[in-house]
């Protein structure tokens, strides 16, 4: 696998498994180990998806929770 941001190659072991996106999908988050950046990876494929900020959601609403509190 490719790190998506600072392009660090390796094997899929070799980055932080963090923890899994969906519980009905193959998509986990992973940690680069040179840069830390957070990347949402295909377990199946063992493919990097894309580079995950804090409060982004690539795979979407799970909870169906999110923008019901009020301010």
């Amino acid at each position: 696998m490719k790190c998506l941001e600072c392009g660090y190659e390796a094997a899929q072991e070799e980055f932080r498994y963090l923890y899994n996106a969906r519980i009905d999908a193959s998509i986990s988050m992973r940690q680069c180990p040179k840069c830390q950046a957070w990347l949402s990876c295909d377990e199946m494929k063992e493919e990097l998806g894309n580079a995950v900020s804090p409060g982004e959601a690539p795979w979407g609403k799970s909870a169906g929770i999110e923008g019901n509190l009020e301010d």
